[in-house]
């Protein structure tokens, strides 16, 4: 195996309908560094699915992570081949997220129960690939915080050989719950993070869950090393344009200006017809995030996008950016 040693001091989450192959584009032109994964993708439709090239393509967005959702071993292990084809970085298994619909596809949270289970589909990924192999996991399930639950299941499964863990620091509610309200409601308990890195110090543990700025995130990242942002991101990508200067030792902060726009149009506009142009401008959408009479452009900006006037759309960025001594 011929495995990259990577840094993970400034993950972006992965975030269904958000961490798309575009978004991942613009978070690359705002930061070299960021190690970014992408959507939930699950190996039924990474294996078959006739539009995957719309869903798994990584075009030079590394360092990054594909994560996956299932618990077929065959299945998983067809998975990383595939990733690692596809010149990703690392795969990584789901065992976070508690939608019913994952659910009903018996992955994401609620194979925390099956820890046995979870190792032995960690491990089929790691046959004959150069890849690395990851998880990401919650601190528990149900109402009630156990940290001896937590430390069984993170025993059991690193077992299989993984060495990088991303733990979102809130339990999992199955029932009763939306993935919204799993996102926010569960309160966070990062001292499960600290106890379990002590526990394991070999492993590197990520901290997901409740990171609302990049202040915090330098705050966190002095004490975890590693953390994971993700609606931060998802409000405003622009925020990006910092995270090398903060947490990789760079000199500056990357400028949005003019050059940025025409370089994501130039990714984008081959995509117009084949793939629908709200996706491929969403993640561009929150440069207005903040912004005095951002709504009016984004008025314009929708009044285009019916039409699909892919060169109207661009010049009304532009003009945008040019406006804004903030991002020049």
């Amino acid at each position: 195996m011929n495995i990259k040693k990577l840094d993970r001091k400034f993950c972006v989450a992965p975030m269904m309908g958000y961490t798309t192959p575009y978004a991942r584009t613009l978070y690359r032109l705002l930061s070299k560094r960021a190690f970014l994964f992408t959507e939930m993708i699950a190996t039924k439709t990474m294996i078959h699915s006739k539009n995957r090239d719309l869903i798994i393509k990584n075009e030079n967005q590394n360092p990054i992570a594909i994560q996956v959702g299932g618990s077929e071993i065959e299945e998983l292990s067809k998975c990383s081949k595939i990733a690692d084809l596809l010149n990703y970085d690392e795969i990584n298994l789901n065992v976070g997220c508690p939608s019913k619909a994952v659910q009903k596809g018996s992955f994401g949270a609620c194979l925390m129960k099956d820890k046995i289970l979870v190792r032995r589909c960690l491990e089929a990924m790691q046959n004959n690939t150069n890849i690395q192999v990851s998880l990401k996991c919650r601190i528990g399930i149900g109402q009630k915080f156990n940290f001896d639950f937590f430390e069984e299941f993170i025993d059991e499964v690193i077992k299989s050989g993984i060495k990088i863990v991303y733990v979102h620091a809130r339990n999992a509610i199955l029932n009763g719950f939306s993935p919204k309200d799993n996102r926010n409601i569960p309160p966070l308990d990062y001292d499960f993070v600290k106890k379990i890195k002590k526990i394991y110090p070999n492993i590197i543990f990520v901290l997901n869950g409740g990171i609302e700025s990049l202040q915090q995130a330098v705050d966190l990242s002095s004490e975890f090393k590693n953390v994971m942002v993700g609606r931060l991101v998802q409000k405003n990508p622009f925020c990006l344009s910092e995270v090398d200067k903060l947490f990789f030792n760079g000199c500056d902060r990357n400028i949005i200006n003019e050059k940025t726009i025409h370089k994501y149009f130039n990714y984008i506009k081959p995509q117009v017809g084949k793939d629908s142009i709200f996706r491929l401008l969403s993640p561009l959408l929150q440069i207005f995030f903040g912004i005095p009479n951002g709504k009016k452009f984004k008025i314009k900006i929708h009044e285009q996008m019916q039409n699909n006037k892919i060169d109207n759309l661009e010049n009304i960025f532009l003009k945008f950016v040019n406006q804004q001594k903030k991002y020049q």
